[in-house]
């Protein structure tokens, strides 16, 4: 009688232990496959669920006034990728693929389905690449401001130009440097900027945004061509968007043109940035119809 107490004893407390641990088990963090934490914001209720992907060395909190906005109508997801925000930074493979693992993960975790993805800069690879992994849940792509022309090749030349200037930025922003990707409301912006990068330990930074660019020039028109997905761009008229290039491998392709904007369009022209992705939302429910 009285191992069977203990026994008993033994059971209770190990099913205590279990629920205790069930519940401390963050609701906000996904795990990668290769075994690092992902933050993420969940907010709002409604289809499709609109995942957003921060860009190189920012991170979910870019996303704020969207995740605000749209939370009335949709439900809402802001990611941060590995080494960045409160995301885990134990990775050994910084690229395109493993980050897209990362969006994999927080859909997974959150059970998503019937999905439009909104990658703005280095975030545009990673929804293509989340895409082409798991299709059958996204109905859509938003890239923002990215992929202005397709066929460009980064030569190993650009690749070490665009290292010194990115890198520069990266490691010791100022407002000078900074003048390419926001012009407007710049004093904020700016402070933004810093907020989000002090926050970092720049693990990983180098080799993302080197995988960056061997993705686009490896594996963009490769993966435009297989993903059968709708594709909606939303850019700035920094650079201009090529569009007839981007239709030779996507006929459906559409992009609009925020024009006085940097970089971060959605910082610069936040209601006109909202309009346009509420519109392209409605093309990709249009398409399902």
């Amino acid at each position: 009688m009285k191992h069977t107490k203990l026994f008993f004893q033994f059971i209770l407390i190990t099913l205590l232990l279990i629920n205790s641990s069930c519940k401390n088990e963050p609701d906000n963090m996904a795990i990668s496959s290769d075994g690092v934490n992902i933050s993420f914001d969940n907010q709002g209720a409604g289809e499709p669920t609109l995942v957003f992907i921060h860009g190189w060395t920012n991170n979910k909190t870019i996303w704020d006034a969207q995740m605000s906005h749209f939370s009335k109508k949709y439900n809402v997801v802001a990611i941060d990728l590995a080494g960045s925000g409160l995301s885990g930074n134990n990775r050994d493979q910084w690229t395109i693929p493993a980050f897209s693992e990362d969006v994999i993960a927080v859909i997974n975790k959150l059970d998503l389905d019937r999905i439009v993805l909104v990658g703005f800069s280095m975030g545009a690879p990673v929804a293509m690449e989340t895409a082409k992994k798991d299709p059958n849940k996204v109905i859509g792509i938003i890239i923002v401001d990215s992929f202005h022309n397709v066929e460009m090749r980064y030569t190993p030349e650009i690749i070490h130009y665009m290292d010194s200037i990115f890198m520069g930025v990266a490691t010791d922003p100022t407002m000078e440097k900074l003048q390419p990707f926001f012009r407007n409301n710049k004093e904020a912006s700016f402070e933004r900027v810093l907020s989000m990068i002090n926050d970092s330990d720049r693990t990983g930074w180098r080799e993302s945004l080197h995988d960056a660019f061997r993705w686009e020039n490896d594996d963009l028109i490769p993966s435009i061509e297989q993903i059968k997905t709708p594709i909606i761009a939303i850019n700035s008229d920094q650079q201009p968007t090529n569009i007839e290039t981007f239709k030779k491998y996507v006929p459906s392709f559409k992009a609009n043109i925020i024009p006085d904007v940097g970089h971060v369009v959605m910082w610069d022209a936040t209601e006109e940035f909202n309009r346009l992705l509420e519109e392209s939302i409605n093309d990709f429910l249009k398409e399902q119809n």
